[in-house]
């Protein structure tokens, strides 16, 4: 049997059991009266006479005492202070322990019989004093017993001496014995391994609890400062800016004027958009999965190689740029993130095959699930996440409807509570990308309405939507109250150019319309300068004065064509090579070898800014320039052709 108690308790325990031990049984103890002899039995009127003071009184657990006394012998030790003094069980122990307690129960037998017969006789005299000695004597009788059965039992048990002794002290003091006397473990601290376990659940509960109250407030934080912030263009936190070169010097020509209207396709400025926490990243990613959306269509998933989330933030709309050493040069190309930012485990670009582009042949032909990717990013300024509007309009053409699909499935998720438009167009109905889960979506989402317009019906196709090229009259339709909405617009060239007719038409004001030209753009060549009509025969000094009589502005204003054939120079690379209308300035710098950092090549990144020296260019496409960039001579080399001779800062 296990003591219940810590050892330096038991052992403290010990001492004073036997301490009381000694004094119970070896002190002084509620004297019992003799019993009476023959003599008193004759007289039933006496009651016995007490013992003289000089005598000494029985003990309450004497039976064997008595016993020892009357027999001559010296009292011996009690049983239960020997007890304690025995330090283990050894057999000499046991069968002296065994032998004293039979003793014992024999001689309090004898005893209480003894003292039953006392007691009748003492009743019978009615001598109260008597009969409570005998119930004296008796009582001494069964503790007798009963510390005998306790021992022989505590035996039988096989408990060391010290617990049987402590057994028959719980015993006479009414203490009540532990059900389950296990001791417990002691861990550091002397705190039990159940208090440790149980403080540090309740310690990490606690941090658990201050982190997600830590997170709720930042983001409640980030909301407030998003609803409250002024409009107007906000630069993107956390992201480098971009170098801007100093402001020209006097003898520096500035930009020349832009091109005439008929040479340059016109971007409306970026519409004001809340900013978000992005910085650029570089890095790989593998590709976890490859699912084919259309014939030429396919959408790449790509995770992190390690396992995780993304390495980097984005905003609904943005894009990353892919590069790869095809055919022994190095290829850029940059896609629209198709996957939302709620979305963090993974990152997907959908991109539809182009025979001339190499970067998405090799996506197409060669990629496969484990393959890596190197890329970078996030770029671009034609983002939506639902700030600073009510409602949206999404105008997509074929492939451009990637970043339209970002924004609806992000705001779909964020179960934003405005107003969704998506106008497709695609060429038949087999080209119709996402077409299933737009469905889907339409139906989860009551304010999400989509209208699907296709150039041809394919064979076999139940198709029921709009056919042809999408109209002022089917626009007006599909959305009400056009005018007071913002509208985002992506696509190929010509169908932009056609849906911003249509949307001035309807009195969508220029600035609630953004644009994202789709590929590629393919610059504005300067036209040739108009060749005026055939004049009237005149006399040579009439046709002298009409020439010198032309106003000098008027001439200004006529844009002179540049020649066939133009030079650009690379002032710090000190190289030149030809400047053919038809070429940027930056594939002619990669033509001969001159670095000029790019990413995206359709003039909405902004990496690819040069300082123009000398000359003048055209720019089909300008929303990553400033107004402050264009004050100080900066031209962006993906969109620049030439006007004629120039130098840029490269």
């Amino acid at each position: 049997m296990k003591s219940e108690y810590p050892p330096a308790r038991n052992k403290a325990m010990r001492r004073g059991l036997m301490l009381l031990a000694v004094a119970v049984f070896g002190g002084a103890a509620p004297a019992a009266a003799q019993p009476a002899d023959s003599h008193s039995e004759h007289h039933p009127g006496q009651t016995p006479s007490a013992p003289s003071a000089g005598q000494p009184a029985p003990s309450s657990a004497g039976g064997m005492e008595m016993m020892g006394t009357m027999m001559g012998g010296p009292p011996r030790k009690q049983l239960y202070p020997q007890l304690m003094e025995l330090p283990v069980m050894t057999p000499e122990a046991r069968l002296k322990i065994e032998t004293d307690a039979r003793a014992r129960i024999v001689a309090g037998n004898a005893a209480l019989v003894q003292g039953q017969d006392d007691y009748h006789r003492a009743a019978m005299n009615n001598d109260a004093a008597a009969m409570s000695a005998a119930l004296s004597r008796q009582r001494a009788a069964l503790a007798e017993i009963e510390s005998g059965t306790s021992a022989l039992r505590a035996l039988a048990e096989g408990s060391p001496p010290h617990e049987i002794a402590l057994s028959w002290f719980r015993d006479q003091m009414n203490l009540a014995r532990p059900t389950s006397p296990v001791q417990e473990e002691v861990g550091p601290l002397n705190l039990s391994w159940f208090h440790i376990v149980s403080m540090t659940v309740v310690l990490l509960f606690a941090l658990t609890m201050l982190v997600v109250g830590v997170g709720r407030r930042h983001r409640s934080l980030a909301l407030v400062n998003r609803l409250t912030r002024p409009a107007g263009p906000q630069p993107a936190q956390g992201r480098a800016p971009v170098p801007i070169s100093a402001s020209p010097t006097p003898t520096t020509p500035a930009v020349s004027p832009p091109p005439p209207p008929s040479t340059k396709v016109q971007q409306s400025p970026p519409l004001p958009s809340p900013p978000t926490s992005i910085s650029t990243w570089s890095g790989t990613l593998r590709v976890a999965s490859i699912v084919r959306e259309t014939p030429l269509v396919k959408t790449f998933r790509l995770v992190e190689p390690g396992g995780g989330a993304i390495p980097f933030s984005y905003a609904p709309g943005q894009f990353l740029t892919f590069s790869a050493q095809i055919d022994g040069r190095l290829v850029r190309r940059s896609y629209t993130i198709a996957s939302p930012p709620t979305r963090t485990s993974y990152v997907e670009v959908t991109v539809k095959r182009e025979e001339e582009g190499a970067y998405s042949r090799f996506l197409h032909d060669s990629v496969v699930p484990g393959s890596v990717l190197q890329l970078r990013g996030p770029s671009g300024v034609f983002t939506f996440d639902g700030g600073n509007a009510e409602s949206i309009v999404l105008i997509a053409g074929g492939v451009g409807i990637t970043p339209m699909m970002c924004v609806i499935r992000y705001l779909t998720d964020m179960s934003w509570p405005g107003e969704i438009f998506l106008i497709l167009a695609a060429r038949n109905t087999d080209e119709l990308i996402f077409r299933e889960e737009l469905e889907y979506l339409q139906c989860r989402h009551p304010k999400l309405h989509v209208v699907a317009s296709v150039g041809a019906r394919s064979e076999g196709s139940a198709w029921m939507g709009l056919e042809g090229q999408i109209t002022k009259d089917a626009l007006a339709h599909a959305v009400p109250s056009l005018e007071s909405r913002r509208v985002h617009l992506c696509g190929p060239p010509p169908m932009m150019e056609a849906i911003r007719r249509i949307l001035s038409e309807l009195g969508v004001p220029a600035n609630q319309v953004k644009t994202e030209a789709f590929g590629p753009a393919t610059g504005a060549v300067p036209p040739p300068r108009p060749l005026p009509p055939p004049p009237p025969p005149l006399m040579v000094t009439e046709l002298v004065e009409r020439v010198e009589a032309a106003t000098p502005p008027l001439m200004e204003s006529i844009p002179v064509a540049g020649p066939a054939t133009a030079t650009i120079s690379f002032d710090r690379s000190h190289k030149s090579a030809p400047l053919p209308p038809d070429k940027t300035v930056l594939e002619v710098a990669e033509s001969i070898g001159v670095p000029i950092d790019y990413s995206c090549r359709v003039g909405t990144c902004g990496l690819c800014k040069t300082k123009l020296l000398a000359g003048q260019v055209a720019m089909e496409v300008q929303n990553a320039l400033t107004d402050d960039d264009k004050a100080s001579g900066i031209i962006l080399a993906c969109q620049a052709h030439s006007l004629g001779d120039i130098t840029v800062d490269a």
